[in-house]
C-alpha cells in the first residue's frame, strides 16, 4: 500500500516537474515580451499587471522545484536500497 502511494506521488512530482519545465521555456523570452509590450502599450498598468503575472510565474516554478525536491527526499527515505550484486 505505501509503495503505490509513493508510486501516486512519483507520478504527480513527475507531472509537475514537466509542467514546471514548460513555465520555465515559456519565460525565457519573458524580459524581452515585457519590454516590447512596455514600447508598445505606453500603458503603466497593464504593464505593472503583466510583470506582477511574470512574479506569479516565478512563485509557482519555485513551489513545483520544491515539491520536486521534497520528492525526491521522500523517495531516499521510502525506498529501500537497491540490492547489493554480488
Amino acid at each position: 500500500m505505501a509503495v503505490e502511494a509513493y508510486a501516486a506521488r512519483v507520478v504527480e512530482a513527475d507531472r509537475q516537474w514537466e509542467e514546471w519545465r514548460q513555465i520555465e521555456e515559456l519565460s525565457e523570452g519573458a524580459d524581452a515580451v515585457l519590454d516590447l509590450l512596455a514600447r508598445t502599450a505606453r500603458d503603466d498598468m497593464a504593464v505593472a499587471e503583466i510583470e506582477g503575472m511574470a512574479g506569479q510565474a516565478a512563485v509557482v516554478a519555485e513551489a513545483l522545484t520544491s515539491a520536486v525536491e521534497s520528492a525526491k527526499k521522500a523517495a531516499v527515505i521510502a525506498l529501500p536500497p537497491p540490492a547489493a550484486t554480488a
